[in-house]
């Protein structure tokens, strides 16, 4: 007798070292409902390491969008009759309804966190995550609070009859989800090198006046090359960034009484507390004297 070994390999799921928490049809009605819930909620999230074998198909798809994110190993999956290859740190989203099917390499296996989300900004995100890549996979900077937002939901979610931990979970989501979003922050280039330097920079100098060329000096580029940069990666100029950054600083010390406004304008590099005072009004829609009464 014979038989076909290439089924008997396959495995949905019974990895050693899984995490795994699915809710009961009663708690996604309860979600369904909830005001808050409703909006975003997960109805399946996991963890499967070093997944020799795993293999999943769908050919009708599935009710929820799920997002796999692979930390280690390699895998792959096909939507919309298209293969494609994931490495370490490769995430991709299916978007609800969708039929596919995805596995693990054969001789490097995946380690993934996995999760399936529903609800009526399921879509938006969606839409957010994967708008430059189509159902391609993207590349998702390493983030440990990305993980550490991972176990803090499936932990609360391990005591789901409390609904409290189920509404908290519906929560973090939302920052789970918005982690992969390739942010300027989370880029790891030689131009957010020179961002990062930048804001360095305006930070230990808060009370100078700094101008423009003074901190394209500070970070060695043209005034021009540090503007254009700034409008790529920021969406800001260097020196709207420098006063928001002084405003900012502004706001902490107006809530100590220890300082008024004059000497915050001083203190700040602004010779005119009045000029001070429009910036401050420009930037916060108030101004200082109705900040610090307020």
């Amino acid at each position: 007798m014979t038989f076909n070994t290439e089924n008997i390999q396959k495995k949905m799921e019974g990895f050693a070292g899984q995490l795994t928490c699915i809710l009961p049809q009663a708690k996604l009605r309860f979600c369904e409902q909830h005001i808050f819930c409703k909006n975003l909620y997960i109805t399946d999230i996991g963890y499967y390491p070093n997944a020799a074998d795993h293999e999943r198909e769908r050919k009708k798809g599935c009710a929820q969008y799920i997002l796999i994110y692979c930390t280690k190993g390699r895998g792959w999956y096909i939507l919309n009759n298209k293969r494609y290859e994931i490495k370490p740190n490769d995430f991709f989203i299916i978007p609800a309804g969708a039929a596919h099917h995805y596995g693990a390499h054969e001789k490097d296996p995946w380690s993934i966190y996995w999760l399936h989300f529903a609800g009526n900004d399921a879509a938006f995100y969606y839409q957010l995550l994967t708008k430059a890549q189509g159902g391609t996979p993207t590349s998702a900077g390493v983030s440990t609070s990305r993980q550490l937002i991972f176990y803090d939901i499936i932990q609360h979610l391990e005591l789901m009859n409390n609904t409290d931990n189920i509404v908290y979970s519906c929560s973090c989501v939302h920052a789970y989800l918005s982690s992969f979003q390739n942010t300027q922050i989370k880029r790891s280039t030689n131009e957010n090198d020179i961002i990062q330097q930048c804001i360095h920079f305006m930070k230990q100098n808060l009370d100078k006046p700094l101008r423009l060329d003074d901190i394209s000096v500070a970070v060695g580029l043209s005034s021009s090359h540090l503007s254009s940069l700034f409008k790529k990666q920021a969406k800001s100029s260097p020196i709207h960034l420098f006063t928001t950054l002084k405003i900012q600083k502004a706001c902490q010390m107006l809530m100590d009484n220890a300082h008024n406004i004059k000497t915050i304008s001083y203190s700040l590099g602004y010779d005119d507390q009045y000029h001070f005072s429009r910036v401050f009004k420009k930037i916060m829609g108030i101004s200082p004297k109705h900040f610090k009464n307020k």
